[in-house]
């Protein structure tokens, strides 16, 4: 009768080297995306977002938001959990072989391996099973070593990834009382524009073009990113997008060029156009988002806006161009109608309803204001 136990040697080496692969294209390889963990977190965040739509607004939005938590852990756990199998596979056959290893107290060649296993890469060293063999020796010490290296970074990758959501959240916040609240660069344009302060406006659009592109590599190199979802909207990366997008959308093709020449051929703000296209670019090479829409309807819809937002451009001491400058209003329909649908496809991933990412918030809304309303005397 063949001894069926030697089948473990195949399944566990594939089983540590899958691991050992996983580790290292999630941690150190920044450019490739890992065959385990990425595939199991598109998996569990699409089961949330399923979970999430029979469950009332706040309790999905509590849920989701636990998600890349989750994640992070789970993935911890199974590095772990796959590690301590595929290593008790390979001490499976040989485990009760006096000539491989000192067993002191013998139970089940399974619950002896899997217990070894575990205690190895723990690096716990009860003693109860010492290997004997200079192979079992070896493999053991690789474990122990495997172990190590793998809690190191470990830790590694969340020292790497909760900065990044930090920042998120505050560039979130930043621009959101640079705009006011609103999704587009009417108060942007009336405090620097209209007030002669275009060179700090370009000099604050270079920065905010440097964090983005840091920001959109950073998902690219860290994909568990694409599941951070906070709570509330308008701190949401996706909320960035839109923010930059009519911050975009405002100053390169809604004022008039003739009038504020400082302001709409400044190669800053030019850049700062090249890196939210490039950003997105970046975003939408990964399989998280998958950008469809309708052009001509996302055009016909930027066109009416336009027109609303040149309204407004003139209401706050800016020169907007014409409503009859044709050229303009279909450069800012085409901007819009190529660049909508990527933002859309970000906001569905995260399970936010599209309305919510362009929305105007209050001060109120967005917790910045010391008094409520109602409170505040005349």
């Amino acid at each position: 009768m063949i001894d069926l136990t030697w089948l473990a040697l195949p399944i566990g080496l594939g089983l540590t080297l899958l691991t050992l692969l996983d580790v290292f294209m999630t941690v150190l390889h920044v450019q490739a995306e890992s065959p385990i963990s990425n595939k199991f977190n598109l998996w569990f965040w699409h089961s949330l977002l399923w979970v999430g739509q029979a469950l009332p607004k706040g309790a999905r939005d509590e849920l989701l938001a636990w998600g890349a938590p989750l994640m992070i852990a789970a993935t911890f756990a199974c590095w772990a959990l796959f590690y301590i199998v595929g290593f008790a596979l390979l001490y499976l056959p040989a485990i009760h072989d006096p000539a491989a290893f000192s067993v002191d107290a013998p139970h089940s060649a399974v619950d002896d391996a899997l217990y070894f296993s575990a205690a190895t890469f723990f690096t716990l060293g009860y003693g109860e099973i010492v290997p004997v063999h200079p192979l079992a020796r070896l493999l053991s010490a690789f474990e122990a070593a495997s172990g190590l290296v793998t809690i190191s970074l470990s830790v590694t990758y969340l020292l790497s990834v909760y900065p990044l959501i930090t920042r998120k959240v505050a560039l979130a916040a930043s621009l959101n009382q640079e705009t006011d609240g609103r999704s587009d660069g009417v108060a942007v344009a009336e405090r620097y524009v209209a007030s002669g302060q275009a060179d700090a406006l370009g000099q604050r659009l270079h920065v905010l073009n440097d964090e983005l592109l840091y920001l959109g590599h950073a998902h690219a190199f860290y994909p568990i990113l694409f599941y951070v979802r906070p709570r509330q909207v308008h701190e949401s990366f996706v909320r960035i997008l839109a923010l930059i997008q009519g911050l975009v959308a405002t100053l390169r093709y809604g004022l008039d060029p003739s009038a504020h020449p400082e302001a709409v051929t400044d190669p800053r703000l030019l850049i700062f156009e090249e890196g939210f296209l490039y950003t997105l670019h970046v975003l939408s090479t990964s399989v998280h988002l998958d950008p469809r829409g309708n052009p001509k309807e996302d055009a016909a819809r930027a066109r009416d806006e336009f027109r609303a937002l040149l309204g407004e451009l003139a209401g706050c001491g800016v020169t907007p161009v014409s409503p009859e400058d044709r050229a303009a209003a279909e450069a800012h329909a085409r901007f819009r109608a190529t660049t909508d649908r990527y933002i859309r496809a970000y906001a569905s991933n995260l399970g936010y309803p599209t309305e919510a990412v362009w929305r105007a918030y209050s001060r109120q809304d967005r917790g910045s204001a010391l008094l409520d309303d109602r409170d505040v005397k005349p």
